[in-house]
């Protein structure tokens, strides 16, 4: 008897819905827009329907190394919350783990993963 309430709102939502997409079936339009099927992603229009276009690089490697430094940030916070307790070993494992990120971007920077500067490329 103490679930007849929830049961009763159950029904209730399911009758409601089931009403929306009988009207929206009976007032809907009837005719399809010639956009309907066309494929949209992340604000983007699609130009082409080929799925072999390429892209530069570099947009891949900015890629990982947002992925890479979103993560170092994930990994600080908690740190820096329980940063009392852990004493001497907590900051030399951070500084440690600081220490391989900066690699990583040094590397990068060298590799020339950050220089947006785009050459012409002939096709």
């Amino acid at each position: 008897m103490e679930y007849i309430a929830l049961l009763i709102f159950l029904g209730i939502m399911l009758g409601l819905a089931l009403v929306f997409v009988f009207v929206n079936k009976l007032l809907g339009p009837k005719s399809s827009d010639a956009m309907q099927d066309y494929p949209y992603e992340c604000g983007v229009p699609l130009y082409d329907k080929s799925a072999q276009s390429t892209f530069h690089q570099g947009y891949y490697l900015l890629g990982l190394l947002l992925l890479l430094f979103d993560i170092e940030a994930a990994f600080l916070f908690p740190w820096t919350v329980v940063y009392r307790y852990l004493g001497v070993f907590g900051f030399v494992e951070m500084f440690l783990f600081i220490l391989i990120l900066t690699y990583g971007l040094l590397y990068a920077w060298r590799k020339g993963a950050l220089d947006w500067q785009f050459e012409e490329e002939s096709l």
